[in-house]
């Protein structure tokens, strides 16, 4: 009798193992003819790489399908270029810090405002103590000029709306009466003593050298941007002597569609990378101004505040992104 039971509880055990050993082959089967990658998928992900056009925006940020495939900006709509001017792309840079800032009240809720985004990542970090950099736009607000100058940076600052001649304010800070433009004049209706990019550098180049790279060159400059950046690109400016650009764009609430594609494309041939284009340059940071409520109407729905800041710094000098 034991004999009996021992045999069926012998038997009852193999079968328990045929099946599991069963129950096994049909997952791993399954898996195999169902799964939806090709076993030659890496070869091919290898493959389509070598062929993705150069041109396309690097984006890490959770829009890489939608900001690569992104149309052509003739025929975006005011929606898909508000959602491009608030892509941050914030992950391009792991160590995005705000230099300068100043706490203040609006509508009743705190606000910051007078940071600006550098990114001091390796290779593209400006070095402390041994720093260049360019401010334009200062309006009394020395917020920034002055956490750069912290940082041990030699801060040139530009303003003409300030009634101020050009002067040294510290060590560090050296102040001129001059506004940035896309060419050399007089304002048209302000009479301010307006320069390009170039004529400026090349004015101090006496104080700061011939050569030197602009660590980190900041514009907030009232619309004047939308001048003074593409002369920057079209003379190979900023792709040969900024490392980081930061700028304070600006947007008018009853601008033409047509107005707002315009500068749309400006800040994407800012971005292009491609081998025939000036740009290059990788955004990692945008966020609204909050002390500016005029309203964007962008859709039935939403409503985007003007100005926003904007921040690329230049693939040149961080090439392992690109």
């Amino acid at each position: 009798m034991m004999f009996r039971v021992f045999k069926l509880v012998h038997r009852s055990r193999e079968v328990g193992r045929i099946l599991v050993a069963l129950s096994f082959v049909v997952i791993v089967t399954s898996m195999v003819i169902f799964n939806p990658y090709s076993p030659h998928d890496e070869v091919r992900k290898d493959h389509v790489s070598e062929h993705v056009s150069s041109s396309t925006t690097v984006c890490v940020d959770g829009h890489d399908t939608w900001t690569n495939n992104m149309k052509a900006t003739e025929s975006m709509s005011a929606e898909e270029m508000y959602r491009y001017l608030r892509w941050t792309n914030s992950t391009s840079c792991h160590n995005a810090v705000d230099f300068g800032f100043n706490i203040g009240g609006h509508q009743g809720v705190a606000a910051v405002d007078g940071h600006k985004a550098v990114c001091l990542d390796k290779h593209i970090s400006p070095d402390m103590n041994n720093c260049l950099a360019y401010s334009f736009g200062i309006a009394n607000e020395w917020a920034f000029d002055e956490a750069m100058a912290k940082y041990g940076c030699q801060v040139y600052s530009f303003d003409p709306s300030m009634n101020v001649s050009a002067h040294d304010r510290s060590e560090h800070i050296h102040f001129y009466d001059i506004g940035l433009d896309g060419e050399n004049r007089l304002h048209p209706t302000k009479g301010w003593r307006m320069k390009t990019a170039s004529s400026i550098y090349e004015m101090l180049a006496g104080r700061h050298g011939d050569s030197a790279l602009i660590d980190v060159f900041k514009i907030d400059i009232e619309t004047s941007e939308w001048d003074a950046i593409p002369q920057m690109l079209n003379s190979g400016f900023l792709a040969n002597r900024v490392k980081q650009l930061v700028a304070e764009i600006h947007l008018e609430a009853d601008d033409a569609l047509e107005v707002l594609r315009h500068r749309v494309q400006i800040l994407r041939n800012l971005e292009a990378t491609g081998q025939d284009q000036a740009g290059g340059f990788v955004r990692f940071s945008s966020r609204p101004n909050p002390f500016f409520d005029v309203p964007l109407d962008v859709s039935r729905y939403k409503k985007g505040p003007i100005p926003m800041d904007l921040a690329w710094y230049n693939s040149r000098y961080y090439p392992s992104v690109v």
